[in-house]
């Protein structure tokens, strides 16, 4: 059967049939407290008991291994 000309054609709603996977976790907590027990044993065997050294330890091992686990993620993710 012919269609008119004038009417506008009909429009079917869009059904994404492909199942996306749902993201169920990050690296990223898992590599802050590796890097930063890691690098608080660092502190404690190159500075001693110290409390100075072992929170600097501590945050900059936690600071590498926030940067290492985004990196992991976005690999992971590509």
């Amino acid at each position: 059967m012919p269609e008119s000309k004038k009417r506008e054609a009909h429009k079917h709603p869009h059904v994404d049939y492909i199942p996306h996977k749902k993201k169920k976790g990050s690296a990223k907590m898992v590599t802050v407290i590796f890097c930063a027990f890691l690098s608080l044993a660092i502190a404690w065997f190159a500075a001693g008991t110290s409390p100075l050294w072992l929170l600097v330890g501590i945050v900059l091992g936690a600071g590498f291994g926030y940067f290492l686990g985004s990196q992991i993620d976005k690999s992971l993710n590509k």
